[in-house]
Order: structure tokens, then sequence, then C-alpha cells
């Protein structure tokens, strides 16, 4: 007779090919690796975004409009750009120590010749940025792409800061009141860069001033080519023109809000840059400004 009770009790049997009871599931080497790779991707998006939004103290970066050449510069945000630009760009104003309380509006018009004696009488502002609006208004996830106006606006406004003060003249001067010399030239941006080098910038600020002038005045041909309607847009202007309004927020504890400031830059012939696609931005914006106009947003 076989028995397992002895004299210090009943000692229980093994079973045969039993396993221990608290072994868990097997992970496979490949998810462990998927899953590491994860992380390790998150974590280097989570510091990728801490370098762009970082202030200036921290990674060299210029806070708000201090002009480039008064600041250090740092390769960090260059190398950065092309990842952070434009879906996952992040700011650093939302939970700094003094958040930037600006908003910034860009408004278009035309240049047009009229009379025999070929005056150039300007069209009226399209303001952009409230058209713009329609496509945030009522909108899940809006895109920072949807609002490129007040990103241009931004940027050349704090290009043209970064300019000495006797190089600001020069991207202001109106254009001739009569054409009578012949069409405005097509390409007037070399000659503007040997303008405001004579007038003492530095040619690293001048070339961020006109790559942002250049992007301007193309945004500005396709909006006003986008908005022409009738006689308007027959001929075309020989002049587009912007201007930025710089909107600041009431300080905190009080309640008077400053008043804006505009920067009305001079008229530049109408440009087109490689890549941009008049058909589909004229389908977008005439869907943008009948919704806002439905809103009451159109001014």
């Amino acid at each position: 007779m076989n028995s397992t009770q002895g004299d210090e009790g009943t000692c229980p049997v093994p079973v045969e090919g039993a396993g221990p009871p608290d072994a868990g599931p097997v992970v496979s080497g490949r998810v462990r690796a998927l899953v590491v790779t994860v992380w390790a991707l998150l974590l280097a998006h989570f510091v990728a975004t801490f370098l762009w939004a970082a202030p200036g103290y921290l990674t060299g970066l210029p806070d708000g409009e201090v002009p480039a050449g008064e600041a250090p510069a740092t390769g960090v945000h260059r190398a950065l750009e092309a990842y952070m630009t434009p879906v996952l760009a992040q700011n650093w104003s939302l939970f700094a120590p003094s958040p930037v309380h600006v908003d910034y509006t860009l408004a278009v018009r035309g240049i047009y010749v009229d009379g025999p004696a070929g005056e150039l009488v300007p069209g009226p502002w399209i303001d952009t940025t409230a058209v713009e609006i329609g496509a945030l208004t009522e909108h899940l996830l809006p895109a920072a792409t949807e609002r490129p106006s007040r990103r241009l606006a931004a940027g050349v406004r704090a290009a043209f800061l970064a300019l000495p003060t006797a190089a600001r003249g020069v991207v202001l001067r109106p254009p001739p009141s009569v054409p009578a010399t012949g069409p405005a030239p097509a390409d007037p941006w070399p000659g503007l860069r040997v303008a405001l080098l004579d007038a003492g910038a530095a040619p690293g600020v001048v070339d961020d001033y006109l790559a942002e002038d250049r992007a301007l005045a193309a945004y500005a041909t396709q909006v006003l080519q986008a908005s022409a309607t009738g006689d308007d847009g027959a001929a075309g202007p020989v002049y587009v023109q912007a201007t930025v309004v710089r909107h600041a927020l009431a300080p905190y504890g009080t309640a008077e809000r400053p008043e804006p400031t505009e920067l009305a830059l001079g008229a530049r012939p109408p440009v087109r840059l490689p890549g941009q696609g008049d058909d589909a931005f004229g389908a977008t914006w005439d869907a943008l400004r009948t919704g806002a106009s439905s809103r009451g947003g159109d001014r």
C-alpha cells in the first residue's frame, strides 16, 4: 500500500509536467523590441519638442522680437525645423513666466493702373487672417498649415525689426505714382538687397528679411488672384502690398488693451514661387471666404 502520510502529516503528490504556479506569459523578443522602439521614439519626440519650445536662455534662440544680431544663435532649431514644422510646432509662451500676449493679422491689397494717365490706384484691403479663421472655427483638429497669414505676418515683422533703423526705410518706400518709364520690375529683390546692404544691414539679416518679403508678396499675389471678381481682376494688379497689424492683449491686472500697431510694407510686383498651386489655393480660399461670410466674419 502506497501512502504519503507520515508522522508529519500528509504531503501532496507532485503532478508530472506541471510548471511553476507563478509563471507569466512569455513575451517574444519581437514584441520587446517594438516596445523599446516606441518608447525611444516618444522620448526623442519629447526631447525635440522641449528644445524647440525652450526659451532663449537655454538654447540661444532669441525670445519674442529681439533682433537676431543682438542674441546668441544656435543650430539646434535649424536642425529641428524640418521635423517640427509645420505640424508639430509648439510655442513656449503658454508656459513662460511672462507669456507673450500678442496676436498678428495680415491684410493685402492690389495696386492697379487706372485712367489714361496711368495713375496707380490702390484696391481695398483684404483681411486674410479673418478669412483663414474660418478654417479654425468649429474645427475639431485645426492645423497650423491652415493659418499661414499669421505665420507670415509674425515672420516678416520679426525680420523687419532685425534690420537696422537706416535700412527699414528702404523696404517701406512706396512705388512710383505713375509707371511712365515702363512696367514694374519683375524681380526687385536683388536691388533691394543692394540697397539694404548699403544702408548698413548685415548680409544674413538682409537675406532673412528678403526671404520673408518675397514669400509675403507671393502669398498676396495668390490671395488677390483668388479674390478677383469682375473688372477688378481683369488686368490684374501691377503691385501687391501687405500690412501687418500687431494686437497686444491687456497686461495682467489691467482692463485697457494697448492700441494695435501697423506695419505697412512697400509694394512689390506680383510674383509666383515654384510649387504654388493657384487652382487648389483658389478652391480652398473660396470655401473659406464663403464660410467666413456665412458666419458674419467677412470685413
